[in-house]
This record gives C-alpha cells, structure tokens and sequence, in this order.
C-alpha cells in the first residue's frame, strides 16, 4: 500500500453541509498548527479551525471543496512545503467511491508563498479505496507506509528479559522501485549536484531516517544476456514520480531502464532505537522516550511518569542498542540539588559502575557520576572559553571548578596555570587524578585545586600567601598563587552572583593591565522590560553594588557598570526550562570597580 502524504494521511470526509478535515500522523508530533477548511455548498459555505498536528516542518493547507450530490468535481490545494513535498505530491490520487482525481503538477518555491497544486479527474472507474466509508477522500504518495505497528502480542507479557525473542516481528521490510544503468555511471549520478535523479533516491525517504548502518541504494543486478556492460541497481523513492522529461533524459544519456520492484529487510539492530521502543510500548507510555545523554559508559534517560513502569524493559532496549559503547543505563530521579549539584539515579540495565572515562577533546577525565556534577552538553561552553577568552600561559582561577573539564584542558591545551576550589570534595580529588593522568604537573604555582569555601576563595585571591593563611580558619582554603589570575569563573547558576561581593578584598592598587576578567554565569527569565540578558545583568550588578537594599531590585545597571570600566557582556548558554535560561555574565574588575566597592565613591 503507498504511504501517506506528506508523512500522514489527509481524510476529507464530507456531508451536504459540514466537512470534517482530520490529518492523523504516524511520528512524534513537534509542531501544532491551526489548519483552515473552507467548505463551499450551493448557498453555504462555513470555515472552520482544526487543530493539526504537524511533523518536523509547518504544513498549511486550505481545501476548497465544490461538493455537487457528494461527488468531488474540483479540488484545488495551496500548501506551505519544502520543495521537496511538492515533488512527493506530484502524480498523488485523491480517490472517492465515485470520482477519482491525480495531481497533474505541483510546485513550490522557497520564499514562503503558496503554490497551487492543480487536481484533474480521472475518467477510469476505480474501486474505493475504503468500502466501510464510500465518502472518505485519500491521499497517496510515493512513500511507503511510515505507519509503526505495534506488535500484536499481548504487550502486558514484554519484559526486559523476552523481548529480543520478538526480532522477527520487530523486522521490516520495504519494497522500492527501481532504475538499472550501466555502473560506469554510478558515481556521476549518485555525487553530482546535478543529478536528475538524486531528490528521488530511496535514502531520501523518512522511513530510513536514523537506520544505522545506512541502506546500500546501489544493488548488483542480475545481468541479461543482451547486455553489453554491467549493470546495476538503484533503489529510488519513486518511479512513477519521475517528470517524463527526467526520465527520458536518464534513458537517453545513462541508457536507463526501469526494473522490478526490490526488497530491502531492515533488521532491528540497524533500527532506532524509538522505532522499537514505539513497536514493543502499549499505547499508554507512547509516545516513547526519545533522547538520552551518554557520560562515559553510563546512558542516562529522564523518564516520564507513563514510562517508570516500563524502565527495565527501556533500559534493556538501550543497552542493546548502545553496545559497546554502553554497559550501564539509569533513570535521573528528582532534580540537581544538595550543596554538590548532585542527583539520585536508579538501576535500569547493566552493571552497577558508575565510574566513567570521558574524552573530551583529546583530555580525559575520571570521575564517579554519582558524587560529581556534569554536564555534557556545558562542552560547548568550555571550548568557546578556550578559543575566545583564554590566552596561552594565563592565570584562570574557578571557584566552583568540579571535576575540572575546563581547567584540565586549558592547562594542558593552552598551559595555563590553575588555581580552582570546590566545595565537594571528591570532584577535587578526581579533578586533581585526572590532571596526572593528562600529564599536567600538579605541583604548587602550576595547578593548584583546593577543598573550601567559594567566598573565602574568592577573598584570597592575589594575596600572599602568609596574609591569606592568616586570614582563614584553615590552611586548605589558602591559594599558592600571590598574582590576581586572568580570568576568574563562578560557574554556579543557582547562586553565583551573590559571591561577586568578595572581590572587595582585591587589593585595586595592584590590578593588572588589562584587569582581570570576571565570568558568571546564572539563571535568569526575562520579563515585561527586560531580556534574560538585561536581567543577568541588573543580577550581577546587585551582587557587586546593591542599589536600594536588597528588598528592592534594580534595573538596567549594564551603563552604569561600563561607567566604571567593566565592559560587561553578556551571551546566552543554553536552555534551563521554558522561559530560565543560563546566562554567562563576563565583566573587567576595573580598578574603579573596586575601590567603589571597598567604600571610595570618590573619583
């Protein structure tokens, strides 16, 4: 049976007076669009608002039906597509019990405005498509069908421990048309930009979105005897679809010729792992979860209430999938929280090791995921420092450094000397494991990572080193490095700001030239006036110098910081939650800065 279009079926089903226009769709919905019908009878005519859902790219279509004793006469379409849907519409059938109508051509443009598809009848008789309902309307495309069927045994009965026994059901098989041209011009024809056949080849089809490894589009053919040279296969989307001036062109210059029909098996192993998850789920945990992040050789998922009860049977799923790479799978459990930013996870599959080794960009570092914070996706962040902010031999000091992805790979990257705090003990020790094992000399004045408080911290930096043993309650939280560092980083969303009032122990007298640079990051939502960037600001702003007390929130202090030389900038990090994003704050300790914050408000 030929797929729906535009990855879903359009059922039109009509009445003397009221149209219903329903889309159903096969995949995970990402947009919901307001799709408009307008339904014309003799002397009446009705528009109504359906809520669709639409896959991957924003569809809007508007039917305008002449309904003559429930025959469709004329149907014309105006649709918002890719240039590539309006080729898949192309030699569609709409198909009623009494008037079957093709799509003669179709077309469409990159600049957002709407093609007419022009619908002409079909004089041949035709059985209906659908005997229980003879006023349903179908649309047909080139794709095979998308449609994921779930396995028709009882469901209740799969487990984490049986379902590889179900690999047959969980197989799939497509069969797709095909062309055969001598091999010698494979290559031009699969490579070449211009190729008349590349927007028709069977890897452009979504049902072979995310098989891993990829199908092979190119077949060996069983060679006739009248053949001259070789000849080989290639599997397409569509044939009848092809423009008939295309194909005359493919016959003419590439002597090709169309053949029969050819089946491809998609295995499970080569499936996603959604597709399977989709197959073996009842209907109430669908639709499956959908992503996961790999830390080392642990995958962890978020599952949603409909899921906890079948995390076993996911896990199992993943781990299958995943190998080798993967030997553990767990479900986070609650939020980040506790004072070291760690969280609760269960067991879902594999071993119960939750120490990892992650490479990230030629630096490794070894941890405990349960007693650390981290955050794969922060490896964007740390790389920009790198290449934007961090120059070759600079201080870089971090108050909440972890298990140190961002000080490791500046000092072994760009041999910067380090000087980091944290508060959770183990994410020191593993911080300073992994800077040996990356062969970084961990000796005082070159790396120097210590177990305290940030503030204190903070506090210490530039001092000598007697000043700052005596001004502490304990020698730990003492810095061997007397120089004020480079570039500082507060990298705590929940509360960074409010440690920005220590640096009023910075001794302004001997800020360097350029002065230090100041990187905080926080969470901020915007509001009626304010961007989250503006927000994060007036945040920092408050921590260096509150303005009113701190019962009264101050607004758009980014002038009156530049005023005292800080050159705040301010870039967005990534998403939090709807609306609370991570925003990363830098500003310049000015020496102006400073003495202002020490008491002299006096230029």
């Amino acid at each position: 049976m030929p797929s729906p279009s535009l990855h879903g079926v359009i059922r039109w089903c009509h009445s003397h007076t009221q149209g219903v226009f329903t889309m159903e769709r096969v995949r995970s919905p990402i947009i919901s669009q307001k799709l408009r019908v307008v339904v014309a009878g003799k002397k009446k005519q009705r528009r109504k608002n359906i809520s669709s859902v639409v896959i991957g790219i924003i569809i809007i279509v508007a039917l305008e039906v002449c309904l003559h004793q429930r025959a469709c006469h004329t149907m014309r379409v105006h649709a918002f597509m890719r240039p590539q849907c309006a080729q898949n519409l192309r030699g569609c059938v709409f198909s009623s019990q009494k008037q079957r109508v093709e799509v003669k051509w179709a077309s469409c443009i990159c600049d957002h405005r709407p093609k007419l598809i022009s619908l002409q009848p079909i004089k041949s008789a035709c059985n209906p498509i659908n005997n229980n309902n003879n006023n349903n309307i179908f649309i047909h495309t080139r794709h095979h069908s998308t449609t994921i069927t779930r396995l028709q045994a009882d469901l209740s009965n799969i487990n984490e421990s049986n379902w590889q026994s179900f690999s047959a059901e969980l197989e799939e098989t497509l069969e797709l048309p095909s062309i055969s041209v001598p091999a010698r011009h494979i290559h031009w024809l699969l490579s070449n930009k211009d190729s008349p056949i590349k927007s028709f080849l069977a890897l452009t089809m979504d049902e072979f979105e995310g098989i891993h490894p990829k199908i092979k589009v190119v077949q060996n053919l069983e060679q006739d005897d009248d053949d001259d040279e070789v000849r080989k296969r290639i599997l397409l989307s569509s044939v009848e679809l092809i423009p008939d001036d295309t194909f005359h062109e493919l016959q003419e210059k590439f002597h090709a010729r169309k053949e029969d029909t050819f089946n491809i098996c998609i295995p499970p192993h080569q499936q996603p792992v959604t597709r399977i998850l989709s197959k073996l789920l009842p209907e109430e945990a669908q639709p499956p979860p959908s992503s996961y992040e790999q830390v080392g050789h642990v995958v962890h998922v978020n599952l949603k209430a409909q899921h906890v009860q079948y995390g076993k049977l996911i896990g199992s799923i993943l781990l299958d999938r995943l190998q080798p790479t993967t030997k553990t799978v767990v479900n986070k459990l609650g939020e980040v929280g506790g004072p070291f930013r760690t969280y609760q996870m269960e067991l879902l599959a594999g071993e119960d090791n939750y120490f990892v080794h992650v490479v990230e960009h030629g630096v490794s570092l070894y941890f405990d995921l349960r007693k650390v914070y981290w955050c794969t996706r922060l490896e964007g962040e740390r790389t920009y420092m790198l290449k934007n902010e961090f120059q070759p031999n600079q201080i870089i000091a971090d108050a909440f450094c972890g298990c140190g992805a961002q000080l490791i790979r500046a000092a072994s990257q760009k041999g910067c000397r380090i000087v980091a705090n944290d508060l959770n003990p183990d994410a020191v020790e593993y911080c300073k494991e992994s800077a040996r094992k990356n062969g970084i000399d961990v000796s005082p004045g070159n790396f120097d990572v210590q177990c305290g408080d940030a503030r204190e911290f903070i506090m210490n930096l530039g001092m000598p080193m007697s000043e700052s043993s005596s001004s502490t309650s304990s020698s730990d939280t003492a810095t061997n490095i007397s120089k004020l560092p480079h570039h500082l980083l507060l990298n705590f969303p929940l509360d960074s700001p409010s440690f920005l009032n220590a640096l009023r122990w910075w001794p302004s007298g001997e800020i360097m030239d350029p002065p230090p640079r100041i990187h905080v990051y926080t969470f901020a939502r915007g509001d009626d006036e304010r961007t989250e960037a503006e927000v994060a600001i007036d945040m920092v702003a408050d921590g260096l110098l509150p303005e009113g007390g701190y019962s009264i929130a101050s607004k758009f202090r980014g002038d009156y910081l530049n005023e005292l030389g800080c050159n705040v900038e301010a870039r967005e990090i990534r998403d939090a939650a709807p609306g609370k994003l991570v925003i990363c704050v830098s500003f310049s300790a000015s020496r102006t800065l400073l003495r202002r914050m020490q008491g002299d408000f006096f230029d």
